[in-house]
């Protein structure tokens, strides 16, 4: 099973970084939308269906180990509790709704989608990072025993 699991997080990281790459690396023929700002849609797809499952699974997972001992069941609800308590708390102190313009010329100006967008992002970004220190941190500590 911990197989399976670093194959898919291995997949999910390639995905995040061809989605990154895509965006940063791509050709801007004069600004036009054919550049960079065409790519920020795989982008934003992958990092929306990314948090979609990350929250399905931390629900799940959360359910399947209720029960099962007392610091599984306590880790799972601090998890899940203190990302939506985070994700509450960014929706009103960090999202911004400010009109944005399109590189076709649309204008993106309802509120709720912008702020939403935002806590989506900065969310991820929180999560990814934890996620990160939390995975460094078990490597360093099973390498020094």
């Amino acid at each position: 099973m911990k197989k399976l699991t670093n194959i898919v997080l291995y997949a999910l990281i390639a995905i995040a970084a061809v989605t990154v790459a895509m965006w940063l690396f791509s050709p801007n023929p004069g600004g036009t939308a054919g550049g960079p700002e065409a790519n920020v849609v795989p982008m934003l797809v992958a990092t929306a269906i990314m948090l979609g499952i990350g929250v399905v699974l931390l629900v799940g997972m959360t359910a399947m180990n209720m029960g099962k001992g007392r610091s599984n069941s306590k880790l799972g609800v601090f998890v899940f509790g203190g990302l939506a308590v985070l994700a509450v708390i960014i929706y009103f102190a960090i999202a911004k709704d400010i009109t944005v313009i399109g590189a076709d010329g649309k204008v993106f100006d309802n509120v709720f989608e912008l702020k939403i967008t935002d806590t989506m992002l900065y969310t991820c970004y929180v999560a990814l990072g934890i996620t990160v220190v939390a995975l460094l941190t078990g490597v360093i500590t099973k390498a020094i025993k």
